[in-house]
């Protein structure tokens, strides 16, 4: 099992899980969530299919790029810049 699955599992989440391990999809509130593993360690890359929240972010670690996802498909008012927003 891959650290972004462990997370996934000790949040208590369902999603639709890659046969790798490297990606996931959760369905937020308002759209759908994807949560993919970058290739050797370069972080956990989060994003909405929300047309206003498409802006993809990084995040160290996947409990956080999960919980930071979810919260992005629940905003009612996406307040998005439409720039390219970096965690590290």
């Amino acid at each position: 099992m891959t650290r972004l699955v462990d997370a996934l599992h000790a949040l208590g989440l369902d999603g639709d899980i890659s046969l790798s391990g490297r990606w996931v999809t959760l369905q937020g509130e308002r759209c759908l969530v994807y949560v993919l593993e970058g290739p050797w360690g370069a972080g956990y890359y989060a994003w909405c299919d929300d047309p206003d929240e498409r802006v993809v972010e990084r995040y160290p670690d996947p409990t956080e790029a999960i919980l930071a996802g979810l919260r992005r498909a629940s905003r009612r008012d996406s307040g998005s810049d439409g720039e390219r927003r970096t965690h590290s």
